[in-house]
């Protein structure tokens, strides 16, 4: 079939408004795609994090267009090191770890809690039945400056106490329990709960000792947190949905966490019960953490809790 050249131009005018229509669209989604930014977080195995298994699970991230890359630690020490490295974004950590890695130079600020208390000194009853009888004991606890090796040092003073504190963590201190090659753990949920579903009894809670202990902190590097604000407020705007909905369903919720955790939905039900989640950050709390670390020669630095804190987040979603 002949085609004229009238015809020929016309097709070729509708090719060219095709392309012209077609090309920004095509333009957009591939430079959406490549542009999109990747939220790296460092979040601890274990239910002190349970806002960001929920909030994973639910895929509540991917819905407001945050792409989530996570790495897990066994304890908020071995975290710390990863911000000191720079190799994440965002942190869920203990904020006795957190501390440390702001002492050693790594630029954050902690905008939000995620819990508060979640720590319990565990022994073997058949060794220790009272805190006088943890006098020259083999203790555990994770390292210097984290939360199960503070409340150690509180006890001691507290109690005029001499304990041998071993470093280890969490899974470890269990294992040593069972082999008998300590008498006590401090440890911090889940596994305290864990331990105590194994026959060892929970001596101390961190409430006994320290009313509003700190728990985990929401820590966001300065560098991504001055690039991508819109992005952080965003994410804790999803970290208070979450932490809604632990309180409001926590039986559903342990359901989500021992998925993430592999372990059992009324045992972690149990440990999710012994935290109390919060966003609230309370600077007297945290500085009476600074103040203990410094006392104790964890940290060189004399730190102010108005540089390592950023409220101004929380007040701008009305968190009280």
């Amino acid at each position: 079939m002949r085609v004229t050249i009238k015809k020929q131009y016309l097709i070729i005018i509708l090719l060219l408004v095709a392309i012209a229509i077609a090309t920004p669209i095509l333009y957009t989604k591939i430079y959406s795609r490549e542009n999109r930014v990747v939220v790296r977080f460092a979040v601890e195995l274990n239910d002190h994090s349970s806002a960001f298994w929920i909030a994973l699970d639910k895929k509540w991230f991917s819905r407001e267009g945050i792409n989530v890359e996570y790495y897990t630690f066994s304890t908020g020490l071995e975290l710390s090191a990863t911000l000191v490295h720079g190799d994440v974004d965002v942190a869920i950590a203990c904020i006795g770890p957190l501390i440390l890695a702001y002492d050693r130079g790594v630029s954050f600020k902690i905008i939000a809690m995620m819990h508060n208390h979640g720590y319990a000194l565990i022994v073997n009853p058949d060794r220790i039945r009272s805190i006088d009888e943890l006098n020259d004991k083999k203790v555990s606890a994770s390292g210097p400056g984290s939360p199960t090796w503070v409340l150690l040092e509180i006890l001691s003073e507290k109690y005029n106490l001499s304990m041998n504190i071993h470093r280890m963590p969490p899974y470890m201190a269990i294992s040593a329990l069972r082999l008998g090659e300590i008498d006590a753990a401090s440890l911090p949920e889940h596994y305290a709960t864990l331990a105590e579903s194994m026959g060892y009894n929970r001596l101390i809670d961190s409430r006994d000792i320290w009313r509003e202990m700190p728990g985990s902190g929401l820590a966001v590097t300065t560098s991504f947190l001055d690039k991508h604000y819109d992005l952080v407020v965003k994410i804790l705007e999803i970290m208070e949905r979450a932490i809604n909905y632990i309180r409001e369903n926590l039986s559903e919720a342990s359901v989500i966490v021992a998925k993430h955790l592999a372990s059992d939905k009324g045992l972690i039900e149990e440990s999710m019960s012994n935290l109390d989640y919060t966003l609230e950050i309370k600077l007297s709390e945290i500085k009476k953490y600074i103040d203990l670390l410094k006392k104790y020669d964890v940290i060189e630095n004399n730190i102010s809790v108005y540089d390592l804190v950023d409220l101004s987040l929380l007040e701008e979603l009305n968190v009280d």
